[in-house]
């Protein structure tokens, strides 16, 4: 960033912070229920929404095309699931939170391993934001990956500290608000800077003619792929669980004035859903057009380039570069003729496959260069898929808005790494064995709380020094979701509809949770597929096992009454 994005990004945080610490926050408990219906399914999709989406899904489209977005096709059955299976018993219960259902129905035991459960996919979740936050500085400054991860911890105990449980920078629904602008002005940012005459309708041909905008693949694909039958399946029961075990969905749900308005608007949320995650992959896609005619970096992470040119490798490394350019001069001139030719409604094969050549030697130069990277310093972390979106936002969009693009993207990372620190903060202490409050131990409580924040964050912190970047930010989000939420939802399913002993209950839960780890860590399945083993895995085992403990029970009593 040049004198005027720092300047715009240091005002924008600024302005920020002082406006948290200094202006009241106005809030109307029951202003939500009273909006439209549309209003409450963007509400919907701010509260399941991440912030690195916006920063990780365009790099996962760049790479693999928009077939990505079959996982999000499971999300209106998912809300129709939802609807008509999991909350009418939750209203029939009157409870208000899928852990409370669980305790009601089953044991302490269960509902106490539910939590924890659900407090660890949380955790994980939230390792996830530190990495975000760390890759955006690390296009800012030239500091050590993990060193920065040190920095950010420091500096979220400094504002939770600070803030105390006000907790957040930017709301949730304004946050998807100013990401969306976003999303729509680096859309539109690249569509000007592609040559001149190349229109959206020749843009859209160009990239679909290299395998970019293929939605729907109907055949079973390799394990770092993605199929309709995948995700389908098991998107289906990955949001069937975020929707039911989240808290502040059933709170507006079951609080709501207006019951039609919350259905209706869950439909809404779960139609909305599609065209708004398309819209974030058609950006990435194009941006892969974008870049066969300009210049692309050699590798995307500026710290690793630094770290690279810094060790006895620089020379090496030089050389893979210069061949990398004549590369891409050599692509962008096959490129610039195909467009042409695109532009008469021509599809030329021989150029298309010259640039998937081309492009394909240019990957193999690409994996010498993190090899490189990697000898130069082996705890550096080479994937670099997240930081597509965020190089062309450094060197390509207009002096001043890009300051603007990095200081939004960092205060809502900020402050969904501060919401859910509160969170979890909050969820552990309901856990803990504490005396109620009163006004002799008031203060002991509010220390406990910020002891815990801080245990918390050091423990983030530690996670997520020690775990490397397997994948890119958003398929790292669904990999420790699936890890968990089938497991989570069989144990809300079979708490609603089934009757298992609770002693076998618990111990088919600790046996499917086991058993998923031991096949992420031993086996090449898909981690969407875990999602599935996880909900049938537990029905069947608790259902078999149960099975078998009844006979024998039956067994026993009819041997007693002939004693």
């Amino acid at each position: 960033m040049n004198t005027i994005d720092w300047s715009i990004f240091i005002l924008i945080l600024i302005i920020t912070l002082a406006i948290k610490q200094f202006k009241l926050q106005k809030v109307d408990s029951n202003s939500i229920y009273d909006k439209s219906t549309l209003n409450y399914g963007v509400k919907l999709i701010a509260i399941q929404s991440f912030v690195y989406s916006f920063i990780s899904l365009p790099g996962q489209a760049y790479s693999q095309g928009i077939t990505f977005l079959q996982l999000y096709l499971g999300i209106p059955i998912a809300v129709f699931f939802t609807l008509y299976v999991i909350i009418p018993k939750y209203k029939i219960a009157k409870t208000k939170s899928a852990f409370e259902y669980i305790l009601n129905h089953s044991d302490k035991k269960i509902h106490n391993l539910t939590v924890v459960l659900y407090l660890i996919l949380r955790m994980l979740i939230l390792t996830i934001t530190f990495y975000a936050i760390a890759m955006v500085l690390s296009i800012l400054v030239k500091v050590n990956f993990k060193t920065l991860l040190i920095f950010i911890s420091i500096g979220f105990i400094v504002l939770h500290l600070l803030f105390r449980n006000k907790n957040y920078l930017f709301q949730k629904h304004n946050q998807l608000l100013y990401c969306t602008i976003i999303i729509i002005l680096i859309f539109t940012c690249i569509l000007y800077k592609l040559p001149l005459g190349m229109y959206i309708d020749d843009t859209l041909s160009f990239t679909a003619s290299f395998d970019k905008l293929t939605l729907v693949d109907s055949k079973l694909a390799e394990k770092d792929k993605f199929d309709l039958t995948k995700c389908l399946i098991n998107g289906t029961i990955l949001f069937v669980a975020l929707l039911a075990m989240n808290t502040k969905t059933l709170q507006i749900y079951r609080q709501s004035k207006y019951s039609y308005k919350t259905k209706d608007s869950l439909f809404i949320y779960g139609l909305l859903n599609i065209p708004f995650q398309f819209f974030i992959l058609l950006t990435g896609s194009i941006l892969f057009t974008f870049y066969q005619f300009n210049d692309a970096p050699l590798h995307y992470n500026p710290n690793n380039v630094h770290t690279v040119k810094q060790s006895i490798y620089a020379d090496q490394y030089n050389d893979i570069k210069q061949e990398y350019h004549k590369i891409l001069s050599l692509r962008k001139e096959a490129s610039l003729l195909y467009s042409g030719q695109i532009y008469q409604n021509y599809s030329n094969e021989v150029l298309q496959d010259q640039i998937l050549s081309l492009t394909e030697n240019a990957n193999k130069l690409q994996q010498e260069a993190k090899t490189l990277i990697k000898k130069a310093n082996d705890d550096v972390e080479v994937n670099d898929s997240d930081f597509i979106l965020l190089h062309f936002i450094n060197f390509y969009v207009p002096d001043g808005i890009t300051g603007v693009i990095i200081a939004i993207f960092l205060i809502s990372l900020i402050s969904l790494g501060l919401r859910e620190i509160n969170w979890l903060t909050k969820s552990i202490l309901n856990i803990l064995p504490i005396k109620k409050k009163n006004k002799a131990n008031e203060h002991p409580i509010k220390n406990r709380y910020f002891l815990v924040s801080i245990l918390l964050i050091i423990l983030i912190l530690l996670i997520t020094y020690h775990v490397p970047v397997f994948l890119n930010l958003i398929q790292i989000l669904w990999t420790y979701a699936s890890l968990f939420s089938g497991t989570l939802l069989a144990i809300l399913l079979i708490s609603m509809y089934g009757r298992a002993n609770n002693q076998i209950f618990f111990v088919c839960i600790i046996i499917v949770q086991l058993s998923i780890f031991y096949l992420y860590f031993t086996t090449n399945i898909h981690y969407l597929w875990y999602n599935a083993i996880g909900v049938s895995g537990l029905t069947v085992l608790t259902f078999v096992l149960s099975t078998v403990y009844n006979s024998i029970s039956i067994s026993q009593k009819e041997k007693d009454i002939l004693i």
